[in-house]
């Protein structure tokens, strides 16, 4: 129902049958609760009963409690319990550490090797129960009466809250966690990480290549500080040129007569470097 909208014990019935259902009864929402139902809200049950369903612990949720919670009889902390012998029920305390619901009177039970007793187990119990001590069994809360069991409200009929109605016509409907999303999502961002460490990865190095070489890049054998030997007085070929006009020949006929080499001891003392035309009008040939 919205949760602006909340009805007594008739009202709920009522607001069931508008959605051709009928109340739900501590069977049917137990059912839910163990294959993985909760809800955050109070609402009426068919024993007369306002209950919440947890199964796990949230502040705006009765306060973090877990199980089927019920609001009326806060203080019953008792429950029937039925051994494996039969006609053998007994009466187990709740903890005050524990809330006093439905699913911490069964777990009780379960954990001293017993089961929540049904109605008809205490009705034919041979042990001794307290009479008028309300206790919780698998219907809800209930008590012997001078050996006739009665069940019990608590008078709650008064409250408002929601309804939880239950459709017979209809299948039911497990709840079940959707973790195939969950892993796809975790599969693509852990891929997505790889690659980007990668890329990063990629350009550092090839950042640190290009700072590292970043010196001039040599084409050329380096520069030496050795003085090259002069060729000029070695060749045997001479060719007349200009001394004003270096571009013009005098002649195109190249004088093919082999002269020897010969360099006077006192040119050693001259720094000049010699051009063919020098050599040619020194006049000492």
């Amino acid at each position: 129902m919205p949760n602006n909208i909340t009805v007594d014990y008739d009202g709920a019935k009522t607001a069931c049958a508008m959605h051709y259902s009928r109340l739900a009864t501590l069977e049917d929402i137990t059912y839910a609760f163990r294959n993985g139902y909760e809800f955050c809200k109070w609402g009426w049950i068919e024993e007369k009963r306002v209950v919440m369903l947890r199964l796990t612990p949230f502040k705006a949720c009765s306060d973090y409690n877990v199980g089927i919670l019920m609001r009326d009889c806060p203080n019953i902390r008792y429950t029937f319990c039925a051994t494996s012998n039969v006609g053998t029920v007994l009466e187990l305390p709740i903890p005050t550490s524990l809330v006093p619901s439905y699913e911490n009177a069964s777990n009780i039970c379960s954990d001293n090797g017993f089961t929540l007793a049904t109605r008809e187990q205490i009705e034919n119990t041979t042990s001794i129960i307290t009479d008028n001590r309300l206790a919780w069994y698998n219907w809800g809360v209930g008590r012997m009466n001078n050996g006739i069991f009665e069940q019990n409200s608590c008078n709650d009929i008064l409250s408002h809250a929601s309804a939880f109605c239950y459709n017979p016509a209809l299948s039911d409907v497990l709840i079940s966690k959707d973790n195939q999303t969950w892993k796809k999502i975790t599969i693509g961002c852990i891929i997505a990480l790889i690659f980007v460490i990668l890329l990063a990865a990629a350009v550092f190095i090839r950042g640190n290549t290009f700072i590292c070489c970043l010196g001039e890049k040599r084409t050329h054998a380096p520069e030496t500080t050795q003085v090259p030997v002069p060729t000029w007085n070695t060749t045997s070929v001479y060719r007349r040129i200009s001394q004003v006009h270096k571009n013009t020949v005098y002649d195109n006929i190249v004088i093919t007569k082999k002269l020897p080499q010969a360099i006077h001891p006192e040119m050693n003392s001259y720094k000049t470097h010699y051009s063919n035309m020098g050599f040619d009008t020194t006049g000492e040939m």
